[in-house]
Protein backbone atom coordinates (compact mmCIF):
# COMPACT_ATOMS: atom_id res chain seq x y z
CA UNK A 1 0.00 0.00 0.00
CA UNK A 2 1.22 3.47 -0.92
CA UNK A 3 0.02 7.01 -0.28
CA UNK A 4 -0.26 10.04 -2.55
CA UNK A 5 -1.04 13.39 -0.91
CA UNK A 6 -1.93 16.20 -3.29
CA UNK A 7 -2.46 19.89 -2.78
CA UNK A 8 -5.79 21.06 -4.23
CA UNK A 9 -5.73 24.56 -5.74
CA UNK A 10 -3.14 24.82 -8.49
CA UNK A 11 -2.30 21.13 -8.29
CA UNK A 12 -5.28 18.79 -8.54
CA UNK A 13 -7.62 21.67 -9.34
CA UNK A 14 -6.38 23.85 -12.20
CA UNK A 15 -9.50 25.42 -13.57
CA UNK A 16 -11.26 22.19 -12.72
CA UNK A 17 -10.21 18.58 -12.16
CA UNK A 18 -9.27 16.82 -15.38
CA UNK A 19 -10.87 13.53 -16.38
CA UNK A 20 -7.36 12.12 -16.72
CA UNK A 21 -6.64 12.85 -13.06
CA UNK A 22 -10.05 11.58 -11.92
CA UNK A 23 -9.41 8.29 -13.71
CA UNK A 24 -5.88 8.06 -12.30
CA UNK A 25 -7.10 8.57 -8.73
CA UNK A 26 -9.81 5.94 -9.13
CA UNK A 27 -7.31 3.44 -10.53
CA UNK A 28 -4.77 4.23 -7.78
CA UNK A 29 -7.36 3.54 -5.08
CA UNK A 30 -8.69 0.43 -6.83
CA UNK A 31 -5.17 -0.99 -6.61
CA UNK A 32 -5.39 -0.73 -2.81
CA UNK A 33 -3.51 2.54 -2.37
CA UNK A 34 -4.45 5.68 -0.43
CA UNK A 35 -5.16 9.09 -1.95
CA UNK A 36 -5.70 12.27 0.04
CA UNK A 37 -6.03 15.98 -0.57
CA UNK A 38 -3.96 18.37 1.57
CA UNK A 39 -5.19 21.95 1.46
CA UNK A 40 -5.25 25.30 3.21
CA UNK A 41 -9.02 25.43 2.74
CA UNK A 42 -11.16 25.27 5.87
CA UNK A 43 -13.50 22.80 7.51
CA UNK A 44 -16.31 23.33 5.01
CA UNK A 45 -14.18 21.99 2.16
CA UNK A 46 -14.62 18.19 2.61
CA UNK A 47 -18.38 18.41 2.05
CA UNK A 48 -17.72 20.35 -1.15
CA UNK A 49 -15.30 17.67 -2.33
CA UNK A 50 -17.75 14.85 -1.77
CA UNK A 51 -21.06 16.54 -2.62
CA UNK A 52 -20.17 19.02 -5.37
CA UNK A 53 -17.03 17.60 -6.95
CA UNK A 54 -18.01 13.96 -6.60
CA UNK A 55 -14.52 12.83 -5.63
CA UNK A 56 -14.04 9.55 -3.77
CA UNK A 57 -11.01 9.91 -1.51
CA UNK A 58 -9.56 8.26 1.56
CA UNK A 59 -8.64 11.36 3.55
CA UNK A 60 -8.92 15.15 3.31
CA UNK A 61 -6.44 17.23 5.31
CA UNK A 62 -7.67 20.81 5.74
CA UNK A 63 -6.49 24.07 7.29
CA UNK A 64 -2.85 23.34 6.43
CA UNK A 65 -2.76 20.18 8.55
CA UNK A 66 -4.94 21.32 11.46
CA UNK A 67 -7.97 19.18 10.50
CA UNK A 68 -8.04 15.58 9.28
CA UNK A 69 -11.17 14.06 7.74
CA UNK A 70 -11.84 10.64 6.33
CA UNK A 71 -13.45 10.27 2.92
CA UNK A 72 -17.07 10.15 4.15
CA UNK A 73 -16.25 12.96 5.24
CA UNK A 74 -16.04 12.71 9.05
CA UNK A 75 -13.72 14.81 11.19
CA UNK A 76 -11.15 12.54 12.80
CA UNK A 77 -8.72 14.93 14.46
CA UNK A 78 -8.25 18.67 14.98
CA UNK A 79 -5.22 20.62 16.20
CA UNK A 80 -6.26 24.12 17.21
CA UNK A 81 -4.23 27.20 18.08
CA UNK A 82 -4.96 29.32 21.18
CA UNK A 83 -7.63 32.01 20.93
CA UNK A 84 -5.53 34.55 22.81
CA UNK A 85 -3.14 34.94 19.87
CA UNK A 86 -5.91 36.08 17.47
CA UNK A 87 -5.86 39.74 18.55
CA UNK A 88 -2.07 39.81 18.15
CA UNK A 89 -2.31 38.33 14.65
CA UNK A 90 -4.98 40.85 13.70
CA UNK A 91 -2.81 43.74 14.86
CA UNK A 92 0.20 42.33 13.00
CA UNK A 93 -1.91 41.97 9.85
CA UNK A 94 -3.01 45.61 10.06
CA UNK A 95 0.58 46.72 10.66
CA UNK A 96 1.66 44.96 7.46
CA UNK A 97 -1.19 46.41 5.40
CA UNK A 98 -3.21 43.22 4.96
CA UNK A 99 -6.13 43.50 2.58
CA UNK A 100 -8.15 40.86 4.42
CA UNK A 101 -7.60 38.69 7.49
CA UNK A 102 -9.42 36.55 10.03
CA UNK A 103 -10.09 33.09 11.36
CA UNK A 104 -10.92 30.56 8.66
CA UNK A 105 -14.05 28.44 8.84
CA UNK A 106 -13.60 25.54 11.25
CA UNK A 107 -17.15 24.12 11.28
CA UNK A 108 -16.80 22.90 14.86
CA UNK A 109 -16.98 24.54 18.29
CA UNK A 110 -13.46 24.77 19.70
CA UNK A 111 -11.63 27.00 22.17
CA UNK A 112 -9.27 28.58 19.66
CA UNK A 113 -8.91 28.45 15.90
CA UNK A 114 -7.83 25.97 13.26
CA UNK A 115 -6.36 28.52 10.86
CA UNK A 116 -5.96 32.29 10.60
CA UNK A 117 -5.76 33.45 6.98
CA UNK A 118 -4.41 36.72 5.63
CA UNK A 119 -4.43 38.23 2.13
CA UNK A 120 -1.59 40.63 1.34
CA UNK A 121 -1.11 43.02 -1.59
CA UNK A 122 1.54 40.85 -3.28
CA UNK A 123 3.85 37.85 -2.79
CA UNK A 124 6.65 39.90 -1.28
CA UNK A 125 4.35 41.45 1.33
CA UNK A 126 3.09 37.96 2.18
CA UNK A 127 6.65 36.68 2.59
CA UNK A 128 7.58 39.52 4.95
CA UNK A 129 4.39 39.10 6.99
CA UNK A 130 4.90 35.33 7.33
CA UNK A 131 8.48 35.86 8.50
CA UNK A 132 7.32 38.41 11.09
CA UNK A 133 4.64 36.10 12.46
CA UNK A 134 7.04 33.16 12.73
CA UNK A 135 9.56 35.35 14.55
CA UNK A 136 7.19 37.08 16.97
CA UNK A 137 4.64 34.42 17.89
CA UNK A 138 5.95 31.03 19.11
CA UNK A 139 2.39 29.70 19.47
CA UNK A 140 1.84 29.53 15.70
CA UNK A 141 3.47 28.83 12.33
CA UNK A 142 2.82 30.92 9.21
CA UNK A 143 2.99 29.52 5.68
CA UNK A 144 3.05 31.70 2.58
CA UNK A 145 0.81 30.69 -0.31
CA UNK A 146 1.32 33.33 -2.99
CA UNK A 147 -0.32 36.52 -1.69
CA UNK A 148 -1.93 34.60 1.16
CA UNK A 149 -0.51 33.55 4.52
CA UNK A 150 -2.05 30.63 6.42
CA UNK A 151 -1.35 30.50 10.16
CA UNK A 152 -1.83 27.40 12.31
CA UNK A 153 -0.68 26.02 15.64
CA UNK A 154 3.10 25.77 15.93
CA UNK A 155 4.22 22.29 14.95
CA UNK A 156 1.28 21.75 12.59
CA UNK A 157 1.74 21.73 8.81
CA UNK A 158 0.68 19.90 5.71
CA UNK A 159 3.61 17.56 6.37
CA UNK A 160 2.38 16.62 9.86
CA UNK A 161 -1.08 15.97 8.44
CA UNK A 162 0.37 13.51 5.94
CA UNK A 163 2.47 11.89 8.66
CA UNK A 164 -0.66 11.27 10.73
CA UNK A 165 -2.56 9.78 7.79
CA UNK A 166 0.41 7.54 6.98
CA UNK A 167 0.49 6.43 10.62
CA UNK A 168 -3.24 5.64 10.61
CA UNK A 169 -2.77 3.54 7.47
CA UNK A 170 0.48 1.86 8.50
CA UNK A 171 2.38 3.32 5.54
CA UNK A 172 6.10 3.99 5.77
CA UNK A 173 7.66 7.27 4.73
CA UNK A 174 9.30 5.64 1.71
CA UNK A 175 5.86 4.76 0.34
CA UNK A 176 4.35 8.25 0.67
CA UNK A 177 4.44 10.86 -2.09
CA UNK A 178 3.46 14.53 -1.96
CA UNK A 179 2.82 17.03 -4.75
CA UNK A 180 2.07 20.76 -4.74
CA UNK A 181 2.53 24.06 -6.51
CA UNK A 182 3.27 26.77 -3.91
CA UNK A 183 5.45 27.73 -0.96
CA UNK A 184 3.09 26.33 1.68
CA UNK A 185 3.52 22.91 0.03
CA UNK A 186 7.29 22.87 0.56
CA UNK A 187 7.25 21.27 4.05
CA UNK A 188 5.33 18.22 2.79
CA UNK A 189 7.31 18.01 -0.46
CA UNK A 190 10.62 18.18 1.41
CA UNK A 191 9.46 15.66 4.03
CA UNK A 192 8.28 13.10 1.49
CA UNK A 193 10.69 13.51 -1.41
CA UNK A 194 7.82 14.98 -3.31
CA UNK A 195 7.15 16.71 -6.58
CA UNK A 196 6.07 20.11 -7.85
CA UNK A 197 3.60 20.73 -10.64
CA UNK A 198 5.53 21.61 -13.79
CA UNK A 199 5.65 25.34 -14.39
CA UNK A 200 4.64 26.23 -10.82
CA UNK A 201 6.33 28.84 -8.62
CA UNK A 202 8.30 26.18 -6.75
CA UNK A 203 9.18 23.87 -9.65
CA UNK A 204 12.78 25.04 -10.00
CA UNK A 205 13.40 24.90 -6.26
CA UNK A 206 11.94 21.40 -5.87
CA UNK A 207 13.65 20.00 -8.96
CA UNK A 208 11.35 17.00 -9.44
CA UNK A 209 8.22 17.88 -11.41
CA UNK A 210 5.08 16.20 -12.73
CA UNK A 211 2.65 17.41 -15.35
CA UNK A 212 -0.32 16.20 -13.33
CA UNK A 213 -1.55 13.72 -10.72
CA UNK A 214 -1.80 10.96 -13.28
CA UNK A 215 1.93 11.19 -13.96
CA UNK A 216 2.71 11.03 -10.24
CA UNK A 217 0.59 7.89 -9.91
CA UNK A 218 2.72 6.22 -12.55
CA UNK A 219 5.95 7.32 -10.85
CA UNK A 220 4.73 6.14 -7.44
CA UNK A 221 3.98 2.67 -8.78
CA UNK A 222 7.68 2.33 -9.47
Amino acid sequence: MKLIASDFDGTLNRGGISERDRAAIAKWRAEGNIFCIVTGRGGEFPEHVVRDLGLELDFIICSSGAMIFNGKPELLEVYHAPEEVVALLEEEARTHGALRYGKASCEIDIDGFCQFSTLMKDDEAARIYAEAVNFKFPQVSAFQNGRCVDIVRRGVSKATGIARVAELCGIGKEDAFAIGDSYNDLPMIEAYGGYAIAGSAIAERVGKVCADIAELCEIARG
